[in-house]
């Protein structure tokens, strides 16, 4: 049997609110909200996982391509309301993506 790597894909996801939340606390209501809407199967084999974006409030989040679609949804779901600014197939074009956007430009704008 051939080892296949599974496709992943990685989202940055701004988040907005009045109230200042830790990474790691913003991964787990994405990841409650993923298992209250899929299950606890479907999350685990999502692998969600999160990633150091070194800004303030943007969130790098990758997972398997194959549970794309259901990641989108549950985050169209979570609250504080969360926006996804860019995805892409690796990290390294992913950080280029986010530093080319000027993401402190878009919310003072959004102000």
């Amino acid at each position: 049997m051939l080892n296949h790597r599974e496709k992943r894909r990685y989202l940055a996801v701004m988040y907005e609110g009045d109230i200042f939340f830790q990474p790691n606390q913003m991964h787990e209501k994405i990841v409650s909200r993923f298992k209250e809407l899929f299950g606890f199967l479907h999350a685990e084999l999502a692998f969600l996982k999160l990633y150091d974006s070194e800004l303030d409030s943007i969130l790098f989040i990758g997972c398997k391509l194959k549970y794309l679609d259901d990641l989108l949804v549950s985050l169209s779901m979570t609250q504080p309301s969360l926006t996804v600014v860019s995805l892409s197939g690796t990290l390294k074009k992913l950080r280029k993506n986010v530093a080319r956007l000027n993401i402190g430009n878009i919310k003072n704008n959004a102000n």
